[in-house]
């Protein structure tokens, strides 16, 4: 009987990958074991059950999809995050990082033609960030801080909006403005060598290398081995004559 037993248990214990879950999956995406991870999603993913919001399709797609991301297989990404648009038409997040995606893979005038997508959706703050990435990338700066600008009062906690606007209103020759925007996103990102940067090139924009010294010293503390930091941090003291 025992015997019995024992021969059950080790035929459930062998099929156990079989059972795995999402939750399998994303451990295993964590830990960058994306191939892993797929054939988990694909042993579990029903696509006839892709209408059925009590299924875990929304979820396996959407993680399918970043693994793709993570690959660099950008049409099977987008294949899986444009199913995920159409599981659920009301959310803005499928867009959002589609558009990422798109603009990982250098197509601009697709993550662009993305975002307006997801804006009809909803006039989500981090679609008029991504929005304003692109037009930053397009060199149009005005339209960048217009889009930027939008992100930012829909959203004030978004540190990464007054980060661009910074550079932005730096390439549009406003230092003082660029200042102000640095200093809201350090103020919220408090621990970011690059904004700390940022704000003190911004100071040294302005001919205030004293306090831009500091910035670039506080920054090289969080980020040691950054060249451009030190660069800057060397260039500061040169202007101060100390």
């Amino acid at each position: 009987m025992k015997h019995g037993i024992l021969i059950i248990s080790f035929i459930f214990s062998s099929f156990v990958p079989l059972f795995a879950s999402y939750d399998d999956a994303l451990k295993l995406f964590d830990e960058k074991k994306y191939r892993e991870s797929l054939k988990i999603i694909a042993d579990q993913l029903d696509v006839k059950k892709d209408a059925d919001p009590a299924s875990p399709n929304y979820k396996l797609r959407y993680l399918a999809a970043h693994i793709h991301w993570k690959l660099g297989n950008y049409e099977p990404s987008l294949l899986h995050f444009k199913k995920c648009m159409q599981m659920k038409p009301e959310s803005e997040d499928p867009y959002i990082d589609a558009s990422l995606m798109l603009i990982s893979a250098k197509k601009f005038n697709d993550a662009e033609q993305m975002v307006n997508r997801g804006l009809e959706i909803k006039k989500s703050p981090m679609l008029y960030f991504v929005y304003g990435k692109i037009a930053m990338h397009n060199e149009n700066y005005w339209k960048a801080k217009e889009l930027l600008e939008k992100a930012i009062a829909l959203e004030p906690e978004l540190y990464a909006a007054y980060n661009s606007l910074g550079i932005t209103l730096m390439k549009l020759n406003r230092p003082s403005g660029a200042n102000t925007a640095f200093s809201a996103a350090l103020s919220i990102n408090p621990n970011s060598a690059e904004i700390m940067n940022n704000l003190g090139y911004s100071f040294m924009a302005l001919g205030k290398y004293d306090i831009s010294v500091k910035y670039f010293e506080k920054a090289t503390l969080v980020d040691p081995e950054n060249e451009t930091i030190k660069a800057n941090l060397q260039y500061a003291k040169s202007k101060t004559g100390k």
